[in-house]
C-alpha cells in the first residue's frame, strides 16, 4: 500500500508543478492578451475594462489560486480566440486525438510485438541486417512527411483512403477507420521500429538464461519455451517502453493532425499560438503533461502487479 500512496502522491504533486510552471511562464510572455481580442487600435478606456474582466489587473499569485481553484472544478477559464470555455473546447476535440493515438498505439503492438519475436527467434545474419536498415529507417523519417508519402500512395494515386478529415465512431466503425488509418500508419512506423529493436533484445536477453537451458535440458520444444517462458518475461520490461511510446504518439499526433486536417487538440494547440490564446494554451500544457505523468503512473502501477518485487523494493 505504501508503494501506491507514494506513486499517486508523486502524480499529485508533479501535475501541480506542472500547472503552476505552465501557468507562469505563459503569464511572463511578451504581448498582451488584450491585443488579441480588442485590436492594438483600442483606446486606453476599454484596454483597462478588457483587463478588468480578463482578471490581469490583479496580482499573479491570486490569478493563479483562481485558476487552480477553477481547473479542479473543471473550469479552465475562457478562450480569447473562440470566447467559450476551454473545457467544451477540449471535450471537442478529445475524441478525434484520442481515437488516432488508440488507433496508432494499437497498430504499433500488432507489427512491433510480433515483428521482434519473429526476429529473434528466427534471426539470422541477412535477417538481422535487413530488419535493422527497415527499423533505421521508420526511426529516421519523420511521421508527417511520412504521412504525405501516404497521401500520396493512397488517396491520391490509388484513392483508396480519405486524404483529409475525421469521422466519429458514431457514425460507423468502417467509415472512422478510413479515416484514421493513413495517420495512423504515419505515427505507428516509428513507434512499431522502436518496439521491435525493444522486444529483439529483451527476447535474445532472456534466451540465454539459465531456465532456457534447462527446459531445453527436459526436451522442451523451442516454440514452447518462447510462448510459454520466454516472452511473458520478455515482455515485463517491454511495458515501460510502451508507455514512453504511448507518450511520445500523443506528442507526434500533434503535427500529424494537422497534416490530415483532423480537428483535434492538435489543432487547437496550433490556434492558441498563432493567436496567443493564453488560457487556451495553458490548459493544453497542462493536459499534455497530465497524460503523460497518468500514462507513467499507470505503467508504474501495471509493473508492480507483474513484478511484485518492486513493490517489496519500495
Amino acid at each position: 500500500m505504501g508503494y501506491y500512496l507514494t506513486k499517486a502522491s508523486g502524480l499529485v504533486i508533479t501535475l501541480i508543478l506542472v500547472s503552476l510552471l505552465a501557468f507562469f511562464v505563459f503569464q511572463i510572455l511578451p504581448g498582451d492578451p488584450v491585443d488579441v481580442i480588442l485590436g492594438i487600435e483600442a483606446d486606453e478606456l476599454e484596454r483597462q475594462a478588457m483587463r478588468e474582466r480578463l482578471n490581469l489587473d490583479r496580482p499573479i499569485v491570486e490569478r493563479y489560486a483562481d485558476w487552480l481553484k477553477g481547473a479542479l472544478t473543471g473550469d479552465l477559464g475562457t478562450s480569447l480566440r473562440y470566447q467559450m470555455p476551454v473545457s467544451e473546447l477540449l471535450l471537442a476535440s478529445v475524441g478525434a486525438t484520442a481515437s488516432l493515438a488508440f488507433l496508432s498505439l494499437l497498430l504499433t503492438v500488432l507489427i512491433g510485438i510480433p515483428a521482434g519475436v519473429l526476429l529473434a527467434r528466427f534471426s539470422s545474419k541477412k535477417k538481422t541486417i535487413a530488419f535493422s536498415m527497415a527499423t533505421q529507417l521508420g526511426l529516421s523519417i519523420p511521421s508527417f512527411c511520412l504521412g504525405v508519402f501516404l497521401i500520396n500512395i493512397f488517396s491520391v494515386r490509388l484513392n483508396l483512403l480519405p486524404s483529409i478529415g475525421y469521422t466519429p465512431i458514431s457514425e460507423g466503425l468502417i467509415p472512422w477507420l478510413r479515416s484514421l488509418i493513413l495517420p495512423s500508419l504515419s505515427i505507428a512506423i516509428g513507434t512499431s521500429s522502436i518496439l521491435i529493436r525493444y522486444v529483439k533484445v529483451s527476447i535474445t536477453k532472456e534466451m540465454g538464461k539459465e531456465y532456457v537451458r534447462t527446459a531445453r535440458s527436459k526436451g522442451a520444444g523451442e516454440a514452447r519455451i518462447m510462448y510459454s517462458h520466454v516472452l511473458r518475461n520478455s515482455l515485463i520490461p517491454v511495458i515501460t517502453i510502451l508507455g514512453m511510446i504511448a507518450a511520445d504518439i500523443l506528442g507526434g499526433s500533434i503535427i500529424v493532425e494537422n497534416v490530415f486536417s483532423i480537428p483535434g487538440i492538435g489543432r487547437l494547440i496550433s490556434v492558441s499560438i498563432n493567436t496567443r490564446d493564453l488560457p487556451l494554451i495553458q490548459a493544453l500544457v497542462v493536459y499534455l503533461a497530465a497524460i503523460v505523468v497518468i500514462l507513467n503512473f499507470l505503467v508504474d502501477m501495471v509493473y508492480s502487479v507483474i513484478d511484485p518485487r518492486i513493490r517489496r523494493g519500495s
